[in-house]
């Protein structure tokens, strides 16, 4: 068990110095896996100077919640991994007010129809009922936050989201109009991105993980 968390630990805490060197998460930001076999979640958080972090903290997933990562986990099966922060474009979402609109396929394959912006701060432990629209982005009042199925494709989603928030920003910024995606590839997109999750909630309640799906 102790050899299996320090490979646990080793791998997201390499995830950590990898979105700490492209600058999508920042000092104080925190990245944490769901660990299905143990019934548990690692957390770790970017810390100035480092590029690994060096503390890690083990949460039950069935213990009293103490931590905001432990109310997504408990309220999304699918979600495998998240990242919470001040991601650079999408909290300017928060700052304007605004959600983030389907305007790319891959954005809606991935991420869901919309990058939902939420009034509430992060230490708030009770119910979130925002959640339940299946998306795996969202602005809070105090930071932002991107899921995923898994570590590897939270890794992923981070990247779409903070680009498709990149373009949306500066597009809304300049006045210009922003174009949404046709229904039907809106349709077609989030289907396959709600079985993926149907898929990755029945691994996770199974005690097993959840596996990175290749292509569109």
């Amino acid at each position: 068990m102790n050899a299996n968390r320090t490979a646990i630990k080793d791998t997201l805490g390499l995830a950590a110095a990898r979105l700490a060197g492209k600058g999508l998460l920042k000092p104080g930001d925190t990245l944490s896996q769901r660990i299905p076999e143990q019934n548990a979640i690692i957390l770790t958080r970017i810390t100035a100077g480092q590029d690994v972090p060096e503390e890690f903290t083990w949460l039950s997933l069935t213990g009293p919640v103490s931590n905001f990562h432990q109310v997504i986990y408990g309220a999304r099966p699918d979600v495998g991994a998240i990242a919470a922060g001040q991601f650079t474009w999408t909290n300017r979402l928060a700052r304007l007010d605004l959600s983030l609109p389907p305007i790319f396929d891959e954005q809606i394959r991935q991420l869901g129809v919309e990058g939902r912006r939420v009034a509430r701060r992060s230490n708030e432990l009770g119910a979130f009922p925002a959640l339940q629209n299946g998306a795996n982005g969202y602005c809070l009042d105090d930071l932002s936050i991107c899921l995923g199925m898994g570590l590897e494709r939270l890794l992923l989603n981070i990247e779409i989201l903070e680009k498709s928030a990149q373009s949306f920003v500066l597009a809304a910024s300049s006045g210009l109009k922003v174009r949404r995606i046709p229904w039907l590839i809106k349709y077609i997109a989030n289907g396959r991105l709600k079985k993926d999750q149907q898929d990755a909630a029945a691994r996770h309640l199974r005690g097993e993980r959840s596996i990175l799906k290749a292509g569109y």
